[in-house]
């Protein structure tokens, strides 16, 4: 018997100890795997009305980074009957699409922090209570992902609601249907950086941010951008459309500048030493880019909770 079935017949306290006493989750170990879900602590009356089995899948979305994921419909054959999820049009039924992100910064009830968190508030789905629901995630052994528990809780107003709703999830098999593959393709958006200019804005960002941790405060490349870029898609066409000039000069001005070789290929110093020409530049466009590119980076860099926190603990200069 395994520790997740073990809890089927565990009382609500129980299972809650387990929440808060539970052990971290490596989310690598996640990705591109589907978990039998079975629910627990609920009324065999809320039950039949629901679901007693369900799947979950966890996927890496290859264009973004994040680790995203559905839960899957089963057909209720029994507790312990193999998994077969119900079809329509022959694929299987998904809902509830999720995130799986870093607590930190994460509103909820004190000590459900220790493992991760799906949020179904940052991904697609329609509009109403399940955008308040947060699933603390736990290992039940430590060091492995193979069983996990969980907990539904709702932020409403900035308030951490509990309810009794926990899960078991044991991991079952590999994902093998992407309900996003599915999708009509969007519109292509001339205005997002391809994956390359990105990796070039984020260098430009690095060197302007100009900390690799010596200072206690983590360094621009430790950090999760992929929400800061996410956003930025939302911004006007006329911010998104000098976004991408600005990463083109400065990564090919070093090029004609002295340096002959793009702003990718230099060293630290001499990065260095170019961002501080280019911020004097008589050409008010270079001016301007490095003054935005560095508002924006700080925009990244101060979007991560620990960033925030560390700079709160760095004593100001001067101070004993």
């Amino acid at each position: 018997m395994t520790i997740a079935r073990d809890l089927r017949t565990a009382s609500t306290r129980e299972l809650r100890e387990r929440i808060v006493h539970g052990y971290p989750i490596d989310p690598s170990e996640l990705e591109g795997w589907i978990y039998r879900g079975t629910s627990l602590g609920l009324p065999s009356a809320v039950q039949r009305l629901t679901w007693k089995t369900f799947q979950k899948a966890f996927y890496r979305d290859p264009r973004t980074g994040r680790l995203l994921g559905w839960n899957v419909r089963l057909e209720q054959d029994g507790v312990d009957a193999p998994s077969r999820p119900k079809l329509r049009r022959g694929r299987p039924v998904t809902e509830w699409n999720y995130e799986v992100i870093s607590p930190a910064g994460v509103p909820m009830p004190p000590g459900f922090d220790r493992g991760l968190v799906i949020d179904y508030g940052r991904a697609a789905n329609p509009l109403g209570p399940i955008r308040m629901v947060k699933d603390p995630l736990v290992a039940l052994e430590p060091g492995s992902a193979d069983q996990l528990l969980g907990v539904s809780y709702a932020v409403v107003r900035g308030h951490c609601i509990e309810t009794p709703t926990y899960f078991t999830l044991e991991r079952e098999q590999r994902v093998d249907y992407v309900p996003y593959d599915d999708a009509v393709p969007a519109r292509a958006d001339l205005l997002r950086l391809t994956a390359l200019e990105l990796s070039w804005a984020e260098q430009l960002f690095a060197a302007l941010i100009a900390t690799g941790g010596d200072d206690g405060l983590p360094a621009f490349t430790a950090i999760d951008r992929t929400v800061f870029w996410r956003c930025l898609e939302a911004a006007p066409p006329m911010v998104r459309a000098g976004l991408r000039p600005m990463v083109h000069t400065l990564t090919f001005l070093p090029v004609v500048a002295g340096y002959r070789r793009p702003f990718f290929r230099l060293s630290s110093d001499d990065r260095e030493r170019f961002l501080d020409t280019a911020a004097r530049s008589s050409s008010y466009f270079v001016r301007q880019s490095v003054v935005t590119l560095k508002t924006l980076a700080c925009f990244a860099y101060f979007d991560d909770p620990r960033v925030r926190a560390g700079f709160d603990a760095v004593p100001p200069p001067g101070a004993p």
